[in-house]
């Protein structure tokens, strides 16, 4: 991917495949207004698809991101011709996707995790917190294993009036799709590092386009190195543990000069483990946080 360069393109107008969710929305708009800041007079529209993981309402959150029940319908409009680029959250992109698509990563957003609903300390003894996520859950009752963890399904509108209602103290969220929602002052707490490792690749955009067409060639103009160097690493250590997301994985990479950073989470049958890892290339830098972490 690295290699290539973007050049000149005549396209003039250019569709792009989301999500109907207003998130999916607002995050292909951000796509969109990047690609015509470096091509003026470009037409751009969006194309909304309807996903398997939007109609399913039953199903665990989990099992349908694993499967790619948020991104299929997506790409085939990309690989159909009825879209040029189809715009995802990264973390719901599974690993091995169709190889006739390239995938760019414009500049990620803040990744950590956020309470939503009340802050950290001031949650009471036995307080509902919802989260979808085995990751959150098993990291959530590491700092409070007073509280009470209980799955929640729904876009973000959905989820923080479950704690309007009252139905929840609490819920825990992405500060990226808040911030992209315009809603960032419901944050409770945010939280580090030490508290709650974030998923791969949280916060990342990524923006898909078949292989060589002059779409691939415009989408380039907003890939950002840094996010890309980040992302690939994280992206690596769930490809080579084979950890979906019904595993409590978690992974954040930050650049140090030329070294990538890689910060990890797991929590199995053998308990939980925190490690970190350093190394130039992605690859390399997670071969060693899966030694690290026991994987």
């Amino acid at each position: 991917m690295s290699s290539l360069k973007p050049s000149a393109s005549t396209m003039s107008e250019l569709k792009i495949a989301t999500r109907r969710s207003r998130l999916a929305i607002s995050q292909a708009e951000w796509v969109a207004s990047a690609i015509s800041e470096t091509h003026p007079g470009l037409e751009v529209s969006l194309v909304e698809v309807s996903t398997t993981g939007d109609r399913d309402r039953t199903s665990r959150v989990t099992v349908l991101t694993e499967v790619g029940a948020f991104v299929r319908a997506v790409q085939q409009a990309v690989l159909e011709g009825r879209a040029d680029l189809a715009v995802h959250s990264c973390k719901d992109l599974p690993v091995e996707g169709p190889p006739d698509l390239i995938a760019v990563y414009p500049r990620r957003e803040e990744p950590w995790d956020v309470l939503c609903g009340q802050d950290l300390d001031s949650l009471p003894t036995g307080a509902r917190v919802g989260t979808g996520s085995p990751r959150r859950a098993a990291q959530m009752t590491r700092l409070r294993p007073d509280v009470q963890i209980e799955d929640v399904r729904g876009n973000v509108e959905t989820r923080l009036e479950k704690v309007s209602s009252g139905e929840f103290d609490a819920v825990i969220l992405a500060e990226a799709g808040l911030r992209r929602l315009g809603r960032k002052a419901e944050i409770g707490y945010r939280f580090d590092l030490e508290e709650m490792v974030p998923a791969p690749a949280q916060a990342a955009l990524a923006v898909e386009a078949k292989v060589g067409s002059p779409a691939a060639e415009m989408a380039l103009s907003i890939d950002d190195l840094a996010t890309r160097r980040a992302v690939e690493a994280e992206r690596a250590l769930l490809a080579y543990t084979h950890a979906g997301c019904r595993s409590a994985l978690g992974a954040l990479g930050s650049l140090d000069g030329s070294k990538i950073r890689l910060t990890g989470f797991v929590q199995d049958e053998r308990g939980a483990r925190y490690g970190e890892a350093e190394a130039t290339l992605p690859d390399t830098v997670a071969r060693r946080l899966q030694s690290v972490l026991g994987l």
